[in-house]
């Protein structure tokens, strides 16, 4: 394996060119100074933001600056710190916006609730007399619909100035998962030692040996079992903190709270989870088809991420890789694709790994230039499809931010996946359009497993959350032998009909960091079924692709659900769902055919 390069041997065309944002440090360290200055003058409207319309469009306007210059701030110094985190420099830097982020918070918490005390029928009189505040009705609609949870001036200021605290469990747990506790060594296909980290950890689950897959599984949990108690005392301890915000606002639960940010019936939720539940028949036929190919006389949990079918492609150059992304968003439009190739010619995205580059993939950037993405591009079609995902969060920043005033410019979490998944999935028909044979057979049961992962898996995780949660509420301690019970009975509903579900994988909670977001993983699958829906919609005509480039367009200017409904999918009705599990029993049968011959 080569050695990872330092990140001054990159070429400079594939590192991110975030002098669009600062043209050098200096510039942002100015930025930083005037965020600070914006915000004293900021809190000069303490006591008087409903004044009249002048001080209310004068308070907004200084409040969409502020949050508009404090999200460059923060994205430039944690972006150079994500280039390489052994530079000291860049480190403190991103700590320390973090902290005027904070700051910032706290200081202009009285701002909501000074709107709120103007009331709803005195702000909508001073319409007329400035038509400038048209630009945000549906800003004070939601905050009119949110009024009941917003609290006085100062009971905000100390949720606000509470909330680092609020994340200690969360904190916790990332140093624990990710610095201090240690997995020990498998002796890998060749036979030699090699440490097990979280990332090794899924290549050792893709090997073809299976006793490389199941000493890496057993070694893996076996250091959760070890730690199990204090594993349930931080997830513990995170729940209590939700639910001490929920209730603090007047939610009956943290899961009312998070589905009332994004205005999402209950019955959203509820119906993903009973319409996976009905559609778990086409899961465990997938798995049987799995355990018939891989010829196991019982199918473990640690044979479901090694590929049924090798992968049978050379290493793609990231240029290649690029021109597949690009001529599979062609359905898009034409404006679509030249906009994406902009951020290929322009520097949008970093390349390749580097020496103290920060693992994983993203997209993000500020609202006043273009988004950014980072990626460790190692040239597997795995890498593709990551490079397509991440392309779709740009595009959706991109088409936000050029429509939208900076109020509206922050998209809610329930769509943040959608872009993203329908990109994947262009990409995924793109491929197949002209694979046949084994190549076919590898990208269709790379299709399978993104259902299994990002569809069931997530609803699965979903469940755990909401009975959690449930059971806390009731009184019940969450100790690591209740949540072992709990996870092992969900998981066993999903996959015990044909996996053996052993006692090791009764401690997977605990390393879903996601959990510490709570009521977050539900929208991977729900925003998975939107993607698939749309897919096939702009596959039939440029009319349905220009409704969803419209949706991209829409940021926060609606709620989530009316703008999926203007790009024709409707998540108040079970349809999106099913159409994902009907998806999962057609290909299972397409690769089980192809697989008999």
């Amino acid at each position: 394996m080569a050695e990872v390069k330092s990140r001054c041997d990159i070429e400079e065309k594939y590192k991110w060119k975030l002098e669009d944002i600062f043209k050098n440090d200096a510039e942002f360290e100015a930025a930083v100074s005037e965020v600070r200055a914006l915000s004293k003058e900021f809190v000069k409207f303490r006591g008087r933001v409903g004044e009249g319309e002048k001080s209310i469009l004068a308070s907004l306007r200084l409040s969409d600056e502020i949050g508009e210059k404090l999200l460059s701030v923060v994205a430039y110094a944690s972006m150079r710190r994500d280039e390489d985190n052994d530079v000291q420099k860049y480190r403190a830097m991103a700590e320390r916006v973090g902290d005027l982020e904070s700051d910032i918070m706290s200081e202009c918490s009285f701002f909501e609730p000074g709107l709120v005390a103007a009331g709803i029928e005195r702000i909508r009189g001073f319409f007329e007399k400035e038509p400038a505040l048209f630009e945000y009705a549906h800003f004070f609609d939601n905050l009119f619909r949110e009024q009941e949870h917003i609290l006085d001036e100062k009971s905000e200021r100390l949720l606000a100035m509470s909330s680092p605290v609020g994340g200690s469990a969360h904190d916790i747990f990332s140093s624990m998962n990710n610095a201090d506790i240690k997995f020990g060594n498998v002796i890998n296909e060749e036979g030699r030692e090699e440490e097990l980290t979280h990332s090794r950890y899924g290549i050792f689950l893709e090997s073809n040996d299976r006793r490389v897959r199941k000493e890496a599984y057993n070694a893996m949990y076996a250091q959760y079992k070890a730690f199990k108690n204090t594993f349930a005392s931080m997830y513990s301890g995170s729940i209590k903190s939700d639910l001490f915000y929920a209730k603090a606002r007047g939610f009956e639960s943290v899961r009312d709270m998070r589905l009332f940010d994004g205005n999402i019936p209950s019955d959203v939720y509820d119906g993903l989870l009973e319409n996976v539940n009905h559609g778990l028949s086409a899961l465990s036929e997938y798995l049987e088809m799995r355990k018939k190919v891989l010829g196991v006389d019982e199918l473990s949990m640690y044979d479901l991420y090694v590929p049924i079918v090798p992968e049978d492609r050379e290493e793609i150059p990231y240029e290649e890789a690029v021109e597949m992304v690009l001529a599979a968003v062609a359905p898009l439009g034409e404006d679509y694709v030249s906009d994406m190739r902009r951020a290929f010619s322009e520097r949008w995205v970093d390349v390749y790994e580097n020496r103290g580059k920060t693992s994983g993939a993203y997209s993000w950037g500020d609202n006043t230039t273009h988004p950014f993405v980072l990626l460790n591009y190692q040239g597997k079609i795995e890498d593709v499809f990551t490079l397509a995902h991440e392309m779709g969060h740009a595009m959706h920043s991109y088409y936000t931010n050029k429509k939208q005033p900076t109020v509206y410019r922050d998209y809610k979490i329930f769509v943040a996946e959608v872009a993203s998944t329908v990109n994947e999935n262009l990409l995924m028909e793109y491929l197949l359009r002209e694979a046949t044979g084994n190549r076919r057979a590898y990208l269709l049961g790379r299709k399978l497993e993104a259902i299994r992962t990002t569809f069931y898996r997530q609803t699965m995780f979903a469940e755990f959350e909401s009975r959690v949660h449930g059971m806390y509420m009731e009184g019940t301690p969450l100790t690591a032998e209740t949540l072992c019970k709990v996870y092992g009975e969900i998981n066993k509903k999903y996959y015990g009909s044909v996996c053996v579900c052993d006692e090791n994988i009764t401690y997977e909670w605990a390393r879903i960091p996601h959990f510490y977001t709570s009521f977050y993983v539900y929208q991977y699958a729900t925003g998975f079924a939107a993607a698939t829906c749309i897919k096939n919609l702009v596959l039939e005509n440029l009319e349905n692709a220009r409704r969803y480039i419209e949706f991209l367009s829409g940021g926060n200017s609606a709620y989530p659900l009316n703008l999926l409904q203007g790009a024709g999918v409707d998540l108040t009705c079970a349809d999106a769902v099913r159409s994902v599990v009907c998806d999962m029993e057609k290909t299972t049968k397409e690769l089980g055919d192809i697989l008999d011959k």
